[in-house]
C-alpha cells in the first residue's frame, strides 16, 4: 500500500481570501485594569498637563 499524503496547501490561499483576510482590531485605550494604582495616578496628572499645554499653545497660536 503506498504511504498516503500527510500536508497538502491546495486551496486554502483561495479559502482563505474568500471572505477576506482581515486585520486584527486595534485598541484605542488599553486598559489600565490591573496596573499598578500609582501608575493610574500619575498617568491621570500626566494626561491633564498633556491637556493644559495643548490648551495653551492653542491659544498663543
Amino acid at each position: 500500500m503506498a504511504k498516503s499524503k500527510n500536508h497538502t496547501a491546495h486551496n486554502q490561499n483561495k479559502k482563505a481570501h474568500k471572505n477576506g483576510i482581515k486585520r486584527q482590531q486595534t485598541v484605542k485605550y488599553k486598559s489600565l485594569k490591573g496596573v499598578d494604582p500609582k501608575f493610574r495616578r500619575n498617568a491621570r496628572f500626566a494626561a491633564q498637563g498633556s491637556a493644559k499645554a495643548i490648551r495653551e499653545a492653542k491659544a498663543s497660536a
